[in-house]
């Protein structure tokens, strides 16, 4: 029964070391052609052995008040073989409502969290950006306006560019596009970005937070 316990206890161990220091890889596309929005999101652990994929293949705009409707459509593949599980669809609503709910609850973490934006800013130090690309094509119709647009869409890309690359470290110089359309009416984009890292990393962040929330409600 010792020899048992020990053997049980050591596979737990050798299992929660394996966990720790697992790199979780996430790939997010997102695509907008001829006014159609589609995107895809996709994590990977151990070299593609776990891979679960939330394929967006419409995203619908509703208005000021509705929002947007976005469909999803999960799937867990499979470790052997090129099989997926079954898939599951859903559907989701991003509308004032929900925006309010979120800031809210962004605003009750940070005033329950002694600490909370530098717990986030160390463990972004930890992420990984393995690629990033972000290409544009912009046109009214005219071309003074379009010349404008890709000036505009510059400044704001190089903008939010700058900022996550001082947050996480990047493995390659991410690549940025604008290109004007002079003649037509056109607003299409493409978002591709790999991002990776540790769940241990991940669960230190998660340890402090539970930590320092506890903190700052005493206080």
């Amino acid at each position: 029964m010792l020899f048992l316990g020990l053997l049980v206890l050591g596979l737990l161990i050798a299992l929660l070391v394996i966990i720790w220091f697992t790199a979780l890889r996430v790939e997010l596309v997102y695509k907008r052609e001829q006014g159609n929005d589609r995107g895809e999101i996709i994590l990977t652990a151990w070299r593609g052995l776990i891979r679960y994929r939330i394929a967006i293949p419409q995203i619908q705009w509703k208005g000021l008040d509705q929002g947007v409707k976005v469909n999803t459509r999960s799937s867990m593949d499979k470790m052997i073989g090129n099989g997926s599980a079954e898939q599951q669809n859903s559907e989701v609503k991003v509308n004032k409502r929900l925006l309010k709910r979120l800031n809210s609850a962004y605003k009750e973490m940070v005033r329950n969290v002694s600490g909370f934006h530098q717990i986030l800013r160390w463990f972004l130090t930890k992420i990984t950006c393995e690629k990033l690309v972000w290409k544009s094509r912009i046109g009214t119709g005219d071309a003074a306006e379009a010349g404008i647009l890709t000036g505009m869409a510059w400044a704001i890309k190089s903008t939010l560019i700058g900022w996550f690359c001082s947050r996480v470290k990047c493995r390659h110089q991410p690549q940025i596009t604008v290109d004007p359309e002079f003649h037509a009416k056109v607003w299409d984009t493409h978002v591709n970005g790999i991002i990776r890292f540790r769940i241990g990393h991940a669960i230190i962040a998660i340890k402090r937070l539970l930590v320092h929330m506890r903190k700052g409600r005493v206080r």
